[in-house]
């Protein structure tokens, strides 16, 4: 259970998530971060030391909290298929659930020093190595088609990271199914069972 202090440090990260991400980061101030806590200005710097710093420590939370479950999830001793099917799922899920925090990562991490953002994209980088690893699994398996892993990897990616751009949790596609999307896409395609075949010549 969260201590009072974790609870208000976290309501301070959601309600940051929410204005940077609807507002703009830039576009956004302390005060106007006060004012939506019901909290004096002052009184936020004894969570963080910047708006800078309060970006930083969003984002790092959220991908370590993602990176724990995701190692830990490829980290079992599952077929790789499997493993592929959990990890999308799994990451489609969490990121496709935080919208805010999702747009952050795409379109802020500029806004970070150079040193912080290297820190952030160190993380990203241990999410390409898992899936890269089981795609390697698969390939060695011989279950993987012929294609380049680097291209499937960020294939993946981008079509989870474009999902702020039009998708709302609270629509009629939970982000679970969201996720089986994604999986049925990305492991079998869109066609049914034997649409892909050609037809007789001339057909």
């Amino acid at each position: 259970m969260l201590t009072k202090g974790e609870r208000r440090n976290q309501e301070i990260f959601d309600t940051a998530a929410h204005l940077f991400a609807t507002r703009g980061y830039a576009r956004t101030s302390i005060r106007d971060l006060a004012e939506a806590l019901g909290m004096q200005k002052s009184s936020l710097y004894h969570y963080f030391d910047s708006k800078e710093d309060l970006l930083h420590r969003m984002l790092d939370q959220f991908m370590d909290q993602a990176l724990e479950r995701i190692e830990s999830l490829c980290g079992q001793d599952l077929p790789p298929l499997e493993k592929l099917a959990e990890f999308m799922r799994f990451y489609t899920h969490i990121y496709a659930g935080d919208r805010d925090r999702l747009m952050l990562l795409v379109n802020d991490l500029d806004c970070l020093t150079p040193q912080r953002r290297m820190q952030v994209v160190a993380k990203q980088r241990r999410y390409v190595a898992v899936i890269r690893d089981i795609l390697a699994e698969l390939k060695e398996a011989g279950l993987l088609a012929d294609l380049p892993l680097p291209v499937l990897v960020f294939a993946f990616f981008g079509m989870v990271h474009y999902t702020p751009k039009w998708y709302r949790p609270d629509g009629p596609v939970s982000p679970e199914e969201l996720g089986e999307v994604f999986r049925q896409v990305f492991c079998h395609g869109v066609l049914q069972n034997g649409a892909s075949k050609p037809g007789p010549e001339g057909a």
